[in-house]
């Protein structure tokens, strides 16, 4: 039977939320890891297997909310962009560590390299040991999503739906693989006012649109664009 991988575990560990930009520094948003922990089961027939490894496809699915400010009426929605991320640009830098190194990565940390691996400086031979050996270690992807102060911007999930200094950009992030229950949820909310940096938040978990929507929590975020690495509800 050929190799095959499972998915163990997904997750975006707090400790690897990092804000950047904020007032008066644009652009402003958050740097994340996404860790996948996988176990690949080695093939049971040797050679007669082959050296390829079934996988399960990434699913990178964001919804993006846009919102403007108009004096007369108040912020209103625009409307969204909805990709999976992944199927969409599966060559994106943003996902090079799955595309590239998704095998050669089990050498670096946060994993340890197995003695077989240590010679070994090439993905398709990396592949080519897990098969035959099977291991377990973790795969991690970075992303990077931010937001100008002013004026509109293009992006992996499309131009802005709304150009100027007032707007609300939220994104709902459903991260994980197909075939797995194992999913990551969470939520980025992004707004300016006239330029100025008025939410600057990031939600490490599952927080449903009307929660997001919700005049109190604007509000009480609207307090805390000053400490953004506060990531509670």
């Amino acid at each position: 039977m050929k190799a095959k991988m499972s998915i163990l575990n997904v997750s975006v560990p707090v400790n690897k939320i990092v804000p950047y930009g904020g007032p008066g520094i644009s652009p402003a948003g958050h740097n994340f890891n996404f860790l996948a922990s996988v176990k690949v089961t080695p093939r049971t027939m040797g050679g007669l297997s082959g050296e390829g490894i079934d996988c399960p496809q990434l699913e990178w699915k964001e919804r993006i909310d846009w919102f403007e400010w108009k004096q007369m009426t108040g912020w209103y929605y625009v409307g969204d962009n909805t990709k999976d991320m992944y199927a969409h640009n599966p060559l994106s830098n943003t996902f090079g560590n799955w595309g590239q190194v998704r095998y050669l990565s089990a050498k670096y940390p946060p994993n340890a390299a197995p003695a077989g691996m240590m010679a070994i400086s090439d993905d398709t031979a990396a592949k080519h040991w897990i098969a035959a050996n099977g291991l377990t270690w973790n795969i991690q992807i970075t992303d990077v999503p931010g937001m100008g102060l002013a004026g509109g911007s293009g992006g992996g999930g499309g131009a802005s739906l709304v150009i100027g200094s007032s707007r609300r950009r939220v994104i709902y992030f459903d991260l994980g693989f197909s075939g797995s229950p194992a999913r990551v949820k969470c939520v980025q909310v992004l707004e300016t006012m006239n330029g100025v940096l008025t939410i600057h938040k990031f939600l490490n978990q599952d927080v449903q649109k009307t929660q997001v929507d919700s005049l109190a929590n604007l509000a009480r975020w609207r307090t805390q664009v000053n400490t953004p690495g506060n990531f509670a509800f």
